[in-house]
């Protein structure tokens, strides 16, 4: 029973402190990075991280990095004591009383900039209400996305809103990054497609042959950028609020002509209120070999390579299920890191953004090592 109160005490304790804080400033010495060398760190086990984090923040340093992408949660999984939303807080935030997002952005904000990640996933939210799930073009509901329309405007966005005003306002975070912003093969319930009527004017959605929805149609992507612009634009507006800079996660199309149109984040529309895109070249996961990433970052070049940060994504080729499960994960190789930094750089690029930092092991951390690390960070 001891136990069990001072277990309660420290998180009252913990409450109370995030409650006092009021707008922390970030290091404005490292506002703005350039070139831009990010690793997203990610933990496979948040409850063991802290036992782990004082040797990963020495091999970062080493590696040259300026910016490092921390985990915040998701607005249903928090890795912060969200105040007023006990019921979002992880596992590992309620069990060991930590505020894994302030202890980190604290560390790593000492000497680089730090950017809390924000994924829209919403798994438990939706369990929750299942009718606000997303609905595929097959008529099957997402397991991890809402509705579009229920992100940009029903409870579920107005709660992730909220969750990014908490971070703007209380953590000293330089940036903060909206991701798995990813709609193409999801979206088409009822309030989406009403939205998209009414954005296009039509009577149905776009449909082949045999009647299912065309969802390679063009008017689908740009009514869908327009939406979650809608989002951006209401996210930014509460980061720039607190004289913090927002980050939008996007998905290069297998149709690079696209501009990411077909997943509703269409670059242009995104960068007309975003501060920066960081564009996943996940070229494993879509087949292709490492030099591939050439031929995206051309098609990005337009853009300025001042508002783009080329991600590269360590993970082997496996299906979105393999994705969710971090111990079996496997990497690509060392020598593909290097050939894809390389060849993006070939392309015109020359900020970029290594994930996830479980998947590197000691070659890909000499690789950039011997690729950024001519001016590693003091320790």
């Amino acid at each position: 029973m001891k136990h069990i109160i001072r277990h309660w005490l420290g998180l009252l304790l913990l409450l109370g402190l995030v409650a006092c804080q009021s707008n922390p400033g970030a290091n404005k010495k490292f506002a703005s990075v350039t070139p831009v060398r990010a690793i997203r760190l990610d933990y496979v086990n948040l409850a063991d991280s802290r036992n782990q984090v004082t040797a990963l923040e020495s091999r970062i340093k080493q590696a040259g990095v300026n910016m490092v992408a921390v985990g915040a949660g998701r607005a249903d999984w928090t890795f912060f004591p969200w105040a007023g939303h006990s019921d979002s807080w992880s596992r590992d935030v309620k069990s060991a009383g930590i505020d894994f997002l302030a202890e980190d952005s604290a560390r790593f904000g000492k000497w680089a900039h730090v950017s809390a990640v924000v994924d829209v996933l919403a798994p438990l939210y939706i369990q929750a209400h299942p009718e606000e799930a997303a609905i595929s073009w097959t008529g099957i509901p997402s397991k991890n996305l809402v509705g579009t329309i229920e992100l940009v405007e029903g409870n579920f966005g107005r709660q992730l809103l909220d969750m990014i005003q908490a971070i703007a306002a209380n953590y000293p975070v330089n940036s903060i990054t909206l991701t798995e912003i990813v709609y193409h093969v999801d979206g088409y319930g009822p309030k989406d497609k009403a939205a998209y009527l009414t954005y296009t004017g039509r009577t149905d959605w776009p449909r082949l042959a045999d009647g299912q929805i065309d969802i390679a149609d063009p008017s689908i992507g740009l009514w869908r950028s327009y939406e979650i612009g809608r989002l951006v634009e209401k996210a930014a507006a509460i980061t720039h609020k607190y004289d913090k800079q927002l980050f939008v996660e996007v998905r290069a199309s297998s149709d690079l002509k696209s501009d990411a149109t077909d997943k509703g984040t269409n670059y242009e529309l995104m960068l007309k209120y975003a501060d920066e895109l960081v564009v996943w070249s996940n070229y494993d996961l879509a087949g292709h070999s490492p030099e591939y990433v050439r031929e995206i970052v051309q098609t990005l070049r337009p853009l300025g390579s001042d508002r783009v940060i080329v991600s590269i994504g360590l993970w082997q080729n496996n299906s979105d299920e393999a994705l969710l499960d971090k111990p079996n994960q496997a990497a690509i190789g060392a020598n593909e890191v290097k050939i894809e930094l390389q060849a993006a750089q070939q392309g015109g690029m020359t900020n970029f953004w290594v994930t996830p930092s479980f998947l590197l092991g000691e070659e890909h951390w000499q690789v950039l090592t011997d690729l950024w690390g001519n001016h590693p960070v003091a320790p």
